[in-house]
C-alpha cells in the first residue's frame, strides 16, 4: 500500500547521488520560522571562510570557525576555536553569566536567523567544511537548526558579530 505523506509535516527532502557523492537537501520549508522563546539555552557554530574571498586584508580568511555556548546551573560555559587548512589555530574556553545568552538572542533576532530553520544541504566527499551550521536550542523546547557543508547562507555582518562576541 502506497501512503503519500506530502502535507503532513514531513520535511521536504531529496538526494541525489551524483558522480558517487550523494547530495543530500532539505528545504526547511515545513520548519517554524518564528521562535517565540528569547531564552537561548544551547548554542552551537560552525563558520567556514575557506572558500571565502574578500576585497581587502581579513584575518577570517581561510578559517573555520566553531564556537559554543551552554547554559549550566546559571553560568555560561563557552568555547571559542578555529583553524586554517594548515592545520594552524587556537582555541578558548570561558564561563560569563546569562547576559551572554542575551546577547547571542539579539544577534539571533537581528539577522532573522529563524528563517534558516529546518534548511540542509549536504555534499558528501567534501575535504573541509565550506559552509556554515547553526543549532541553537531554547528554554521552551523550540530549535533552530541549518547546515550547508558546501556554501554559506548566513550574513557576513552576523558571522563577524559572532566571532566578536566569542572573541571578547
Amino acid at each position: 500500500m502506497a501512503m503519500g505523506f506530502s502535507g503532513c509535516g514531513f520535511p521536504r527532502r531529496n538526494t541525489d547521488n551524483i558522480d558517487g557523492g550523494v547530495v543530500t537537501r532539505n528545504s526547511g520549508e515545513d520548519s517554524p520560522k518564528v521562535i517565540e522563546s528569547t531564552d537561548i539555552i544551547s548554542f552551537n557554530c560552525e563558520l567556514s571562510f575557506i572558500a571565502t574571498v574578500f576585497d581587502e586584508e581579513n584575518e577570517l580568511e581561510g578559517r573555520v570557525y566553531k564556537m559554543s555556548a551552554a547554559l549550566e546551573d546559571g553560568t555560561v560555559k563557552a568555547k571559542i576555536d578555529w583553524h586554517d587548512r594548515s592545520g594552524n589555530g587556537d582555541k578558548a574556553e570561558f564561563e560569563t553569566d546569562v547576559s551572554f545568552m542575551s546577547k547571542l538572542q539579539e544577534i539571533v533576532s537581528k539577522y532573522d536567523l529563524a528563517k534558516h530553520n529546518g534548511f540542509t544541504h549536504h555534499v558528501s566527499g567534501l575535504p573541509d567544511m565550506y559552509g556554515e551550521q547553526i543549532d541553537i536550542k531554547y528554554a521552551s523546547g523550540e530549535s533552530i537548526y541549518a547546515h550547508n557543508n558546501q556554501d554559506g547562507f548566513l550574513p557576513m555582518e552576523a558571522m563577524e558579530e559572532l566571532i566578536e562576541l566569542f572573541n571578547k
